[in-house]
């Protein structure tokens, strides 16, 4: 297979496809029909269903309902004519396709599995059939659940699996060779070597003397193809210098490059969590290759690692630098992308400073695979510059697949120091200088830089007199350069500033704590943090995200209680910053506490609009309405990134329903009347709001049944979809 590249024409598997069921598990599958919602069925859909000609013609619930509970003639007749299912519910959906129409369903579901490998390659467990092998198979290397997908069914259907891979490692196409070889190899390290011999055998000894030496040899490691780019040659590089003296010969500097172009990103880890078995209390889930470990730069083989050893750090990461500018000079050619991975074996903090707005680049310009190889050797580098990189790229995106991934690297990242991301970001949390001191020199005169607890940097003479800002040079100032630098530093701390607010006000919305004992070693000694972290109030939490109490910074750096006695606090309690819907009955007195103290809090907590459900609201299952509401005003909230339109209706092209996540895997649903057309003009001009109520991220959200208290709902985030709908009035 691997070694020679023979080629074998004319090999077919010609095992037809069938089925093979676990015991109870069709009908396992077939109970999830009891899970799918429709809402309320109309007497017409039948013959709705009945004069369609394609699914397209059926509005989502009735679709739900024709494959789940509807008559089987016109579901069987569309079944052949279905376009995506984009429900969040069409795991179950799709289980009820095969679990009703077996092999009939095959090509509809390999097709949804195709697309979405890691949601919906469960679907392909039950199915006997080699045209599966050939997909699956390529999913070995994937980071999500497709990875562990693949690994049940190939060794589920073993034999099915050899005998339709050996016609792909066999054959011409370079990409399907390396599916179906990892294929095999997977098969071969779990105990089916000899089902692998025996299907090999059955399209003659010539194959299976292939398969048979293709298997003992090793997996092919980024083999290098053609001829090198004149880039890399030593003679156009800049010399390496070794560590003991001297520089590096030219036949090692070729030695060290040959090593480097080996560079690649580390073997995906073990699969995430998957759930082959559906249950009664929740769907299926799949984990997104985004949201799976992400895996760091692989470690460099021993010879380079040798060869790297002995060289200048600095002289070595300028040759990275250099490869790095001239692939970029070059166009970045694919077969060149070595050089990236390799700057988290050779780089140094000028390399990240240079790698960092490149990788933002890439990820504007759609080369995905190499923005996502930077982030990876920001992580791998892990130095404080290239972690505060990382923390950059999470501070400017919102949620998505590059965010999920930067989260993780930031997460191992933060876990090889013994942290969590909060805590690392606490300590990366840029100084400027002032934990050390800045002295402004003139020359002859200077000035102490400090800042005020609104972070308002100013100066002081040697008399100790406090001025705003430094006077202008004069004309016996030998260092006039510093009052710039004054200004700048001014500048740089007002952005400094907003940065860490920021972080902060997500830290309270998005629930992160850290230990107790890091606000007094940690956050209130730095200078930024410090002043930010005295005018908020902090809480310590229990399990569930409980606030146990509520907290203030006293002037001496303990905490007081809301009737200003001293708390004591265990430094592995966790504390977090208290989101006002937390607080109930307590808001008001808080409130008038740092009044009292004069307290100008960074940004809107205690002052911002709380939405706090009393006790008898948390018990129910919705909220009343309200209304009328000016329909532009909803409008703009679906053009948001945080609303979205739900209950569409293609008849009436109407949107019902508001749609806004929240924490813990939940929804908050907002039920509108009329609804809102999704053209940009609408006849209707007010809207009512006729009931609030959650429901699972899962559901598709047409059930009549409520059945989910409203308080399992986050409080904070509640409050927050809360107030930003009740604002449209």
């Amino acid at each position: 297979m691997a070694a020679g590249r023979v080629v074998v024409e004319g090999l077919v598997c010609k095992e037809p496809a069938g089925m093979a069921w676990e015991d109870g598990e069709r009908d396992l599958w077939w109970s999830r029909a009891a899970a799918l919602e429709h809402g309320l069925e109309r007497s017409d859909w039948g013959a709705v269903a009945a004069g369609a000609d394609r699914v397209s013609d059926l509005t989502p619930p009735q679709v739900v309902w024709l494959f789940a509970r509807g008559p089987e003639v016109p579901a069987r007749a569309l079944l052949g004519k279905l376009v995506m299912l984009r429900h969040r519910q069409r795991v179950d959906l799709c289980r009820v396709l095969v679990a009703r129409f077996e092999l009939d369903a095959l090509p509809f579901v390999r097709g949804e599995a195709k697309e979405h490998a890691d949601e919906l390659g469960v679907l392909l467990l039950p199915f006997r059939a080699p045209e599966v092998a050939t997909l699956v198979a390529g999913w070995l290397r994937h980071l999500g659940s497709a990875r562990l997908w693949a690994r049940l069914w190939l060794g589920r259907h073993a034999g099915t699996a050899a005998r339709a891979l050996i016609p792909a490692a066999a054959g011409r196409s370079a990409r399907e060779r390396q599916h179906a070889e990892e294929g095999l190899r997977f098969l071969a390290s779990t105990g089916h070597g000899p089902t692998i011999a025996e299907a090999a055998a059955e399209y003659g000894p010539d194959v299976a003397d292939l398969v048979a030496a293709g298997l003992e040899q090793p997996a092919p490691r980024a083999a290098r193809r053609g001829k090198r780019p004149g880039w890399t040659l030593p003679e156009r590089l800049p010399e390496v210098g070794l560590a003991g003296g001297g520089t590096m010969p030219p036949d090692e500097v070729a030695r060290l490059i040959d090593g480097l172009t080996r560079a690649r990103l580390a073997d995906p880890p073990e699969p995430p969590p998957g759930d082959p078995a559906p249950r009664q209390d929740r769907p299926t889930s799949g984990v997104e290759s985004s949201k799976a470990r992400q895996p760091l730069v692989h470690l460099p083989d021993p010879q380079t690692r040798a060869l790297i050893d002995d060289c200048d750090r600095g002289s070595l990461a300028e040759l990275g630098r250099a490869l790095l500018t001239a692939w970029v000079a070059d166009g970045m050619p694919p077969a060149e992308a070595w050089v990236v991975p390799a700057q988290a074996h050779v780089g140094d903090d000028s390399t990240m400073d240079m790698l960092a707005p490149l990788r933002r680049s890439w990820s504007q310009g759609g080369r995905w695979e190499r923005s996502v190889e930077g982030l990876a050797v920001l992580a791998t580098a892990g130095t404080d510059v290239s972690l505060r990189h990382l923390l950059a790229v999470e501070e400017r995106l919102s949620a998505g697949p590059t965010n999920d991934r930067t989260g993780d690297y930031l997460a191992q990242a933060a876990e090889r120091r013994g942290m969590t991301v909060t805590q690392l970001a606490d300590r990366l949390a840029p100084a400027h200088g002032l934990d050390t001191g800045v002295t402004l020199d003139y020359g002859p005169r200077a000035f102490t830089v400090g800042v005020d607890g609104q972070l308002t940097a100013f100066v002081a003479d040697a008399d100790g007199r406090r001025l705003a800002r430094p006077p202008k040079p004069g004309v016996k100032d030998t260092n006039p350069a510093a009052y710039q630098h004054f200004l700048r530093l001014k500048k740089d701390l007002r952005s400094a500033a907003a940065a860490q607010v920021a972080r902060l006000e997500r830290d309270m919305l998005a629930r992160r704590f850290r230990p107790a004992r890091e606000l007094p070693a940690v956050v209130l000694p730095h200078p930024v943090l410090g002043p930010i972290a005295r005018r908020l109030l902090w809480g310590e939490y229990g399990p569930r995200d409980h606030l146990v109490r509520a907290l203030r910074i006293a002037e001496d750096g303990s905490f007081t209680d809301r009737h200003d006695a001293t708390v004591t606090v265990g430094g592995d309690a966790w504390l977090g910053i208290v989101h006002p819907a937390d607080l109930g009955g307590d808001l008001a007195g808080w409130v008038q506490v740092f009044t009292d103290y004069e307290i100008l809090q960074p940004f809107p907590q205690l002052y911002r609009p709380a939405m706090a459900l009393t006790e008898a609201q948390r018990e129910m299952t919705g909220l009343t309405g309200f209304g009328p509401v000016p329909t532009d005003r909803i409008a703009h909230l679906l053009g948001g990134a945080r609303w979205q339109g739900n209950g569409y209706h293609r008849q009436q092209r109407l949107h019902t329903q508001l749609a806004h996540r929240l924490p813990g895997g939940l929804t908050v649903l907002v039920e509108l009347d009329p609804g809102v057309e999704t053209s940009a003009v609408t006849a209707v001009r007010e809207q009512r709001v006729t009931e609030i109520w959650a429901d699972d991220l899962w559901s598709d959200h047409w059930q009549v049944e409520r059945r989910i208290p409203m308080g399992r709902c986050d409080a904070a985030a509640l409050s927050e979809a809360l107030a930003e709908l009740y604002a449209v009035t």
